[in-house]
């Protein structure tokens, strides 16, 4: 199986969860960063905790430009074209000033996330949530997992 497969089926695991910020319990509370961790962990592509996060606060996108999450993503992740995509892939949002929400592509037009008000539930790819007011695009990049540097 490919470690994108292993990832979303991995993620799915955690549909249901309410949406916690800074939470990784499943059944309990994650929110969107920590479920890309938590399903690359259940994968076991990852060892667990061997992923140490900075504190964030909630509204933490709101306030600054820094891009706070990418610089995790990258450093376990490469940059691929939109049209590549596949199953297990990350993909950033853009709400705020900066990249803040993260879902994983499941296939089919379809993410798996943890959106605050629901917890991680299925969305397809054309709700309104991933567009701004002016109907453009949240989308800011798809990422691929590349693995651990040994």
């Amino acid at each position: 199986m490919k470690d994108g497969e292993k990832i979303v089926q991995a993620a799915l695991q955690w549909l249901g969860t309410p949406h916690v910020n800074q939470a990784k319990v499943r059944g309990k509370g994650v929110d969107c960063g920590m479920l890309l961790v938590a399903a690359t962990e259940d994968a076991g592509l990852i060892k667990r905790d061997s992923i140490s996060v900075t504190p964030y606060s909630n509204e933490w996108h709101l306030h600054r430009s820094e891009e706070m999450f990418l610089k995790y993503i990258k450093k376990y992740c490469t940059k691929i074209d939109a049209a590549q995509m596949e199953p297990g892939d990350f993909l950033m949002y853009q709400f705020g000033r900066c990249q803040s929400h993260a879902a994983i592509y499941i296939g089919k037009n379809c993410v798996i996330h943890a959106a605050v008000d629901k917890g991680v539930i299925l969305s397809n790819m054309g709700e309104m949530m991933f567009y701004d007011a002016k109907g453009r695009p949240r989308l800011r990049g798809v990422y691929r997992y590349k693995g651990v540097a040994r």
